[in-house]
């Protein structure tokens, strides 16, 4: 049997880890601290949690491509659902964006909030969009 070894049980390792565990692998995951996760932990205070990672989760269909590959449904673990607005900017002068999931109105939002013009946030959600999907 192939062997991996996997430093780092962030993210990335913990997927690397599930991806060469279902091809064969007899994987071994080493973290330096006392929980896998990386970034995506939580601090509890009394009765209040506080996310300490990454506030945006933009791809859920790979954490769920990573569930099904292992044999198990996500559903069994976990719920989520796309919001209307994915996450608010804030800026030093009070200035308030809303990153909204919709395209059109992400882009008159900046429109009204920065000034910039709408079709060049549109025109740059295109380009990404094809980067990505190249």
């Amino acid at each position: 049997m192939n062997k991996a070894i996997i430093i780092g049980a962030g993210i990335a390792g913990i997927a690397a880890a599930i991806r060469l565990s279902v091809k064969g692998f007899a994987v071994k995951v080493y973290e330096a601290n006392a929980y896998p996760g990386g970034k995506l932990s939580q601090i509890d205070v009394g009765d209040y949690r506080f996310d300490a990672g990454p506030s945006l989760f933009t791809m859920p269909q790979y954490v769920d491509e990573l569930f099904l590959l292992a044999g198990k449904n996500p559903r069994d673990f976990f719920e989520y659902e796309r919001l209307d607005v994915l996450c608010n900017y804030f800026y030093e002068d009070g200035t308030v964006v809303h990153a909204y999931a919709n395209e059109n109105d992400f882009a008159n939002e900046l429109t009204e909030k920065l000034g910039e013009p709408t079709k060049n946030t549109l025109r740059f959600l295109q380009q990404a969009a094809s980067i990505y999907h190249n």
